[in-house]
């Protein structure tokens, strides 16, 4: 257990990293948050895949209220073909978005580069501001996603935060040690 626990020590963002020894571990941490966010990806996929039908009646449900200023014609065009392949469109982006995600984790895993986890980072970062700001604004509560849902995707995002902060610093501090050595 005392091994685990300084293993994680290198996700607390004002640890110090020494060695490069713990710098290569804190930047193997951004891959392991790569690999976090393509688990968040997979599982929003999932959620929509599963709610398929909940999704689709309130893409339509949206065409309607704004069909009065349209051809009656192309909104019922709109509802019958759009919504199912928007949906379908939305789960496999979500889906090519965590491959990214996954070789993105590899690259990192063993290069154990700056550039992957800074970017990632900023993701995140705004990721969870837009999700934050949704809570806040209440359009994250919706017929389609639940209080379970939305305290996954927080978790998910907080540790994969962490692990991208773990990760840019791993990856500058072994870049000041090469330099240095």
């Amino acid at each position: 257990m005392r091994i685990v626990i300084d293993k994680l020590a290198v996700l607390n963002p004002f640890a110090k990293l020494p060695d490069e020894e713990t710098a290569a571990r804190a930047a193997r941490a951004g891959a392991v948050g790569a690999w976090l966010a393509a688990v968040s990806s997979a599982f929003g996929a999932a959620m929509i895949f599963l709610k398929l039908d909940v999704y689709v009646d309130e893409m339509r449900r949206q065409v309607q209220a704004t069909a009065a200023m349209q051809d009656p014609a192309m909104a019922e065009a709109m509802m019958a073909n759009a919504a199912p392949s928007i949906v379908w469109t939305t789960i496999g982006f979500s889906g090519l978005v965590g491959l990214v995600y996954v070789l993105l984790g590899v690259v990192q895993w063993r290069r154990k580069t700056r550039l992957i986890p800074l970017l990632l980072l900023l993701f995140a970062i705004y990721g969870l501001a837009v999700s934050l700001l949704a809570i806040v604004g209440h359009k994250a509560s919706n017929p389609y996603s639940s209080l379970g849902q939305l305290s996954v995707g927080l978790v998910l995002s907080i540790a994969t935060l962490l692990c991208f902060i773990a990760g840019t610093r791993g990856g500058f501090r072994l870049h000041a040690l090469k330099k240095a050595g």
